[in-house]
């Protein structure tokens, strides 16, 4: 519980420390071209070109996610299962009883304690970023494929020229 505390309290004065500052200058002048009015260009990429390399983008994060979370499933497997093989027993209360007790040694119960939650916790996530992956690389090939067939029709209309492009 303490280990949170600091971890959190940490956390919050990273984030405040990017904040404002009191030793920064206050502006109260406007701008000397105010006369001068900014306009957004029309932009050089079509929407395709621009959903592409969103898709590609968040692509790329799923891959990388799937591969850090299978990296993260078999740490956890690498301790769990020889932690829960050889440094546990199982126990029977009694002859006839059916509650069997799970006894482990220091370093089994730190094994288990460590591997458990990162295994688990790995094969969840790699299960979901595997589905995301997929999900992601599937739009991005049908979007791929559907711009390809625009580009060879013969004839198609050129949004920003107006016109018919052959």
């Amino acid at each position: 519980m303490l280990s949170i505390g600091i971890l959190s309290l940490a956390l919050s004065i990273v984030a405040f420390e990017t904040g404002a500052r009191a030793d920064e200058p206050i502006i109260i002048d406007a701008p000397a071209s105010s006369s001068q009015l900014g306009y957004v260009a029309q932009p050089s990429t079509s929407y395709d070109e621009f959903r592409q390399r969103e898709l590609h983008e968040s692509s790329r994060r799923s891959r990388n996610a799937l591969i850090g979370l299978s990296a993260s499933t078999a740490v956890g497997a690498a301790l769990l299962f020889p932690g829960y093989a050889r440094q546990c027993v199982v126990i029977q209360a009694n002859s006839t009883g059916t509650t069997d007790q799970l006894r482990c040694s220091a370093a089994g119960k730190a094994l288990v304690g460590v591997g458990l939650p990162l295994f688990v916790g790995g094969v969840i996530g790699v299960l979901i970023s595997g589905i995301m992956f997929g999900v992601r690389k599937g739009k991005l090939r049908r979007l791929e494929d559907r711009m390809a067939y625009e580009k060879s029709r013969a004839v198609r209309w050129d949004p920003r020229t107006s016109r018919f492009v052959f």
